[in-house]
């Protein structure tokens, strides 16, 4: 922050990483009607830029940025961050977010709603959403003596290894009722993952693939070699192929005439039996 940048370099990242994680705390609290996902802060020479992500931006800005500079007092008031400048980034998928479906459920389930009916509704809304994979898991006194767990899973969910880690959105949330503590935790397998089970056509290789085959297939045809014969050679040849044309001219000739003879002698004897009829 703008503040710190006198102190040593480690006394810097450690105070950094406080203040990021009270700032984080505080805004949760002031932006969860907002539908709050996170925060970011980007220092620069003049003041210290807090970006919030949150599903309703208008709710953090408010009427003329009120709202926002009385965020900004209290950041200052709390944090110590001397010049802080509050801005509101709408998220564009809020049902991606695991912070936003946990708070959207403790809202609902906090308002008197059937728990069931909230958690079926939510995991059509995320499923619809486009997420890979959904996990919704309450927990606590549902209108009983004896506290339980329900779960409501769809579509494919990490539980262990680096796939957790890097595939799973993972939030735990608690509601305050007046039978005790209710419990949300909700995982999100985000659309952009790419299982291992998962088959995908590149279209764009085989098009490359197709086009050096049939590059190839040119290479290999034969080319058509025109030969020039000598004109001795073809004088010498004439005759013999003239010879062997007048041949099967002739040839042709006798077959037509033996093909009209075998037709009249025919002709005659029906003529004469129907004569003699």
């Amino acid at each position: 922050m703008s503040s710190m940048k006198t102190q040593p370099s480690y006394k810097k990242v450690v105070q950094e990483g406080i203040v990021r994680y009270s700032l984080h705390e505080l805004m949760e609290r002031v932006a969860e009607k907002a539908g709050f996902h996170g925060v970011n802060v980007s220092s620069t020479p003049v003041r210290d830029i807090i970006t919030v992500y949150v599903e309703r931006p208008g709710i953090i800005i408010g009427r003329g940025g009120r709202t926002s500079k009385k965020i900004g007092e209290m950041i200052k008031e709390n944090l110590g961050i001397s010049n802080p400048y509050i801005q509101a980034k709408k998220v564009e998928e809020p049902f991606l977010s695991a912070r936003i479906v946990a708070s959207y459920i403790a809202r609902r389930i906090a308002r008197g709603e059937r728990y069931k009916r909230v958690a079926f509704s939510t995991l059509r809304r995320v499923m619809m959403a486009g997420a890979k994979g959904v996990e919704i898991r309450l927990s606590g006194k549902f209108g009983s003596q004896r506290a339980r767990e329900e779960r409501f899973r769809a579509g494919v969910i990490y539980r262990c290894g680096q796939d957790q880690i890097e595939k799973v959105d993972y939030i735990v949330k608690h509601i305050l009722m007046p039978q005790g503590i209710i419990g949300v935790k909700v995982r999100i397998v985000r659309p952009d993952v790419e299982r291992a089970d998962e088959i995908r056509i590149n279209e764009k290789l085989i098009e490359e693939v197709k086009q050096k085959l049939s590059e190839e297939r040119e290479k290999l045809t034969t080319p058509e070699v025109s030969v020039e014969v000598p004109e001795e050679l073809v004088e010498a040849i004439e005759p013999a192929i003239k010879e062997e044309t007048g041949q099967a001219e002739e040839q042709e000739s006798l077959n037509k005439d033996n093909e009209k003879g075998e037709d009249k002698p025919s002709e005659e004897v029906d003529g004469n039996v129907t004569k003699g009829s």
